[in-house]
């Protein structure tokens, strides 16, 4: 009897070692040691003060796959305390990096380890949590890649090269100073965007008018972008050039994935490549259906996973961001060769802006939304500021395709892919690549 209770014990024990060990296994730790460290550097003709994690900036990719462990060392070299945030991760709260809320900030001559498991995938971003150091350095992709035994792996998209992408601006002056200037209603950025609207030129642009009724409703001059970037990075140069991936040159015919992430402090960007459609296949690290477009904006913190095409071979196609407001850019080129660019976007109208917004606001200053039911989702309310939309600045925009309509009051007024040709990416265009919708639950008898 006692003979076959051992046996029992033993094939168990035997049994519950095959268990844990698989599942030691299973959970693969992925270490990475962060040395966090103050630099200088000279992006737009001006040495000033940067924030260097192993001694780059941006700081490195951190790449994971599903049903990791992260561990995560920060050794914090800088006279000041410090701390990381993951974006968009889920992960426990206190492993989730905000100073003096889920965590202590990191003291400076310390090292502090977040470690949390990889439940997700898709691609997002990481920075500093402390003060503003995110914008002088402290930014970086953050990817988590599915396994491949997973059932929503997409051939030909997930196996695709992939090359993490993370846009970024730099600004000359202390971001503290930024920072008081906007509390302080500066027009310092205004006038170095040209972005002013004066009287003279609303004169010349035979917007005198929108000037006059912009003044008495008391409105600001139109705005699209608060500050001013002396320069846009990607992946902290001005203009990179992608040759090779894997250490495989690219040739004509390449498919090549690229997981963006905008880790800049205030600027949305326009991405447009001259080498034909993009193809976007991941929003901030769910998966789309894929859909092509000419071009996309991509919000701060927002990502996107977008696979392009090299057409030719000896030619290098550029990726070009270029900041809302059109006044700086950044220039990623795809391939090896002569540079294939694309045209710059033209300058705004921002007096066709100041007349949309004083056609939303009645003379006491209430909003009037002119009855219109408009989805933002859709639409896009700077649509009539975009010259290779509506027209340039002094025409009026063509309307033909509405049947010659009076537009003024016609949603269609603000949708660029109804106005023109060039395909614009709008959130009604992701869906979905699988049923999101929640299971039919049984109520309970509570």
């Amino acid at each position: 009897m006692y003979k076959h209770q051992n046996i029992i014990i033993k094939t168990v024990q035997t049994v519950f070692m095959l268990l844990f060990t698989h599942t030691l296994f299973a959970q693969k730790v992925v270490h990475y040691d962060l040395y966090v460290k103050d630099t200088l550097v000279n992006y737009a003709g001006k040495e000033k003060r940067a924030i260097a994690v192993n001694g780059q900036i941006p700081m490195p990719t951190l790449t994971f796959t599903e049903g990791d462990t992260a561990e995560i060392v920060v050794h914090n070299l800088l006279k000041e305390s410090t701390s990381l945030h993951w974006h968009g991760v889920f992960l426990p709260n206190k492993e989730d990096g905000v100073p003096h809320l889920t965590q202590q900030p990191i003291p400076p001559g310390s090292t502090y380890t977040y470690r949390f498991p990889i439940i997700q995938n898709g691609t997002h971003w990481y920075h500093s949590h402390s003060g503003l150091q995110e914008q002088i350095g402290m930014y970086g992709n953050f990817v988590m890649k599915k396994r491949e035994d997973d059932k929503t792996f997409r051939k030909g998209i997930d196996d695709l090269p992939t090359v993490p992408i993370i846009l970024s601006e730099w600004t000359n002056l202390n971001p503290n100073n930024i920072n008081r200037m906007l509390h302080n209603a500066n027009d310092w950025a205004a006038i170095k965007k040209g972005a002013t609207q004066s009287y003279g030129e609303a004169i010349s642009e035979g917007q005198f008018g929108t000037k006059v009724k912009n003044e008495w409703k008391r409105m600001l001059a139109m705005d699209v972008s608060d500050v001013y970037y002396d320069k846009i990075l990607i992946n902290g140069s001005n203009s990179p050039q992608l040759k090779s991936v894997d250490g495989k040159p690219l040739k004509a015919g390449d498919k090549v994935r690229l997981r963006i992430s905008n880790g800049g402090a205030s600027s949305y960007f326009w991405l447009r490549y001259a080498g034909g459609k993009i193809t976007v296949v991941a929003s901030d690290g769910n998966d789309v259906e894929p859909v092509e477009v000419d071009r996309l904006i991509i919000a701060v913190s927002e990502t996107y996973d977008i696979v392009v095409t090299i057409p030719n071979e000896g030619t290098a196609y550029e990726l070009l961001a270029t900041t809302e407001d059109r006044t700086q850019s950044a220039s990623y080129y795809i391939g090896n060769g002569v540079k294939q660019l694309i045209a710059p976007l033209p300058k705004l109208k921002y007096f066709e802006g100041m007349k949309m917004m004083n056609d939303m606001m009645k003379m006491n200053g209430d909003l009037d939304d002119m009855g219109m039911n408009m989805s933002l989702n859709q639409m896009d309310m700077n649509v009539v500021m975009y010259p290779e939309i509506t027209g340039e600045a002094g025409k009026k925009a063509d309307h033909s395709k509405h049947g010659g309509m009076d537009m003024s009051n016609d949603p269609n007024r603000y949708n660029a892919n109804a106005l023109g040709d060039i395909v614009t990416l709008n959130y009604a265009m992701l869906k979905s690549p699988r049923n999101t919708h929640f299971p039919k639950m049984p109520l309970s008898g509570n």
